[in-house]
């Protein structure tokens, strides 16, 4: 049977499409009458590692440390795999889609708001575990018994809830009975909940929630759902429809009237995609980018010559060590290191960051084979120690990076006066530099005095008649 019209009544007895479904339907399908073709594009309905990275362009691709994606009109029909790539985020939209169950989402410990309207959501369960979450929107869903509401008691920082156009909303005496149950709730369907509101409904909420039972035992959770849901999977269920013409086949879905049921809705988007055919390239989306460029480039007498396409800080220290080369790279420390891809080689270096390239010569020949790398996991530096070629065999880039690495730890234990060195709270700044590595010693900022003459140590003057602090 096709889907529900775009205008005009459903059937007697069935629930009448929600003026937010009929803007959703009029925004998906457009029907052209010169071309007779559907405008509307098709997607995967599996939410998949690519689809994410995809809608994850304004983070650069980076999943793990997104904190907002919009998901909507992608036609998912299971929420999955933002446990696994996305547990930090804030914002999720997933509005307009096909989901039928809440699940998948209590590792999103810090999700504070959820968009779930426009779904095939039956009942409100599995966000216990969000713990951060202020503002759940599930309108226009097929919600029905009001005991769901008790699912989320323990969300204590849940500040606003929309289950408008659900039928739960039919339920006399569904909003008392959210007041009392969701103390927490400061906003119930767009409307601010009073203090009058919460006292009257403390009167009645006894009663509701016992009626609520008895309707739950006896299996009679809700008549505002009015139809039989597996007469109506089964009269959606029309295989002769597929080889009808598509003409006919678009007259009827405008024309016809189906209940409006989760069946009915994953129907119509079945049906949505059967008259769009195959999906077609967009000319205005932007084109995927080109690849990397690392070709290398040589100036007129031979030399292989520095590029720097990403505009990164970095320096190259050939003096610190007599038999070693530090290469330093600033990169940004939300970038994930799957993009950055390094290439060595005698009298030069090439660092390869998503399409852009870096490539830096050196002043003395390096062993390609004995370069080390590492990044920082606090700043996203990135650094490169090579031996130089004249360098003694069996010297390694491992050992020259822990060598430096204990004399910096000395130099530090010195200014402490021998005692293990711990980093304060305060800004510190280095005295001086030699050859890019700190050997000189570390003055904290609170005590360097203003004076040109002498140290803060001489211009402090002790009086005795000053009580000492306790």
């Amino acid at each position: 049977m096709p889907p529900t019209p775009l205008n005009g009544e459903s059937r007697t007895g069935v629930n009448p499409l929600h003026p937010l479904l009929r803007l959703y339907i009029k925004t998906k399908v457009s029907n052209n009458s010169d071309t007779k073709e559907m405008t509307t594009e098709t997607y995967d309905s599996k939410l998949t590692q690519e689809l994410l990275r995809k809608r994850a362009e304004h983070n650069d691709g980076e999943l793990s440390t997104l904190k907002e994606v919009a998901l909507h009109q992608f036609d998912i029909e299971k929420i999955e795999n933002l446990d696994v790539f996305c547990r930090h985020l804030e914002i999720l939209y997933l509005q307009n889609n096909q989901i039928n169950k809440i699940e998948n989402l209590h590792k999103l410990k810090e999700l504070k708001y959820l968009n779930l309207a426009l779904n095939n959501i039956c009942k409100i369960e599995n966000l216990d575990r969000c713990e951060s979450l202020s503002k759940l929107d599930l309108t226009v869903n097929f919600v029905s018994d009001p005991l769901d509401l008790e699912n989320l008691k323990r969300n204590e920082m849940l500040r606003e809830l929309f289950l408008v156009g659900n039928p739960i909303c039919q339920i006399d005496g569904y909003r008392e009975f959210a007041i009392i149950t969701l103390p927490q709730l400061k906003v119930l369907d767009g409307r601010e909940i009073e203090k009058s509101e919460r006292i009257k409904a403390s009167q009645v909420y006894e009663s509701l929630r016992h009626r609520f039972l008895r309707a739950r035992e006896e299996g009679q959770k809700d008549d505002a759902a009015g139809v039989n849901i597996e007469s109506t999977a089964a009269s959606c269920a029309e295989p002769e429809r597929l080889e009808e013409d598509l003409e006919q086949l678009k007259h009827d879905f405008k024309t016809k009237t189906v209940p409006y049921t989760p069946e009915t809705r994953r129907q119509t988007a079945r049906e949505i995609e059967q008259m769009n055919g195959p999906p077609k390239d967009d000319h205005t989306k932007p084109k995927p980018p080109k690849p990397a460029n690392t070709a290398i480039r040589h100036g007129p007498d031979g030399r292989v010559l520095q590029r720097n396409e990403g505009k990164w800080n970095f320096s190259v220290d050939s003096s610190s060590h007599r038999h070693a080369l530090f290469l330093r790279v600033e990169l940004s420390k939300f970038l994930d290191s799957s993009f950055v891809d390094i290439k060595i080689d005698s009298g030069f270096a090439q660092v390869v960051v998503k399409t852009k390239v870096l490539t830096v010569t050196f002043d003395e020949s390096i062993r390609p084979e004995s370069a080390f790398c590492e990044r920082s996991k606090l700043t996203g530096e990135l650094l490169v120690v090579a031996i130089k070629t004249k360098a003694p065999e069996g010297l390694t880039a491992e050992d020259v990076l822990n060598e430096s690495k204990r004399a910096s730890v000395v130099n530090l234990q010195e200014v402490k006066g021998g005692q293990p060195f711990t980093r304060n709270k305060r800004k510190e700044r280095l005295e001086k530099m030699h050859g890019g590595l700190a050997t000189g010693k570390i003055v904290d900022s609170k005590h360097v005095s203003n004076t040109t003459g002498g140290s803060a140590e001489y211009a402090f003057e002790d009086d005795p008649e000053v009580p000492p602090l306790i």
